[in-house]
């Protein structure tokens, strides 16, 4: 299930909640009653693996040349 983002307009508090995508956005600050705002942050990308060689998705003629 997804994480959101959300921060009240009135007192700033910020917060994250599981919900499901079907699910509506919440509207109001669990501590004032305020009103909450969806906070976007940045993505993330991952790279796992000793590395990614431009032979990595060559053609078969040639993949194997040696080092540059």
């Amino acid at each position: 299930m997804p994480t959101y983002s959300y921060k009240c307009k009135n007192c700033s508090h910020a917060f994250d909640v599981q919900q499901s995508i079907s699910d509506k956005a919440l509207t109001e600050c669990p501590d004032c009653k305020g009103e909450l705002t969806k906070v976007f942050g940045v993505g993330s990308v991952t790279f796992k693996g000793s590395g990614f060689y431009k032979t990595d998705s060559a053609s078969g003629s040639g993949a194997s040349k040696g080092s540059d």
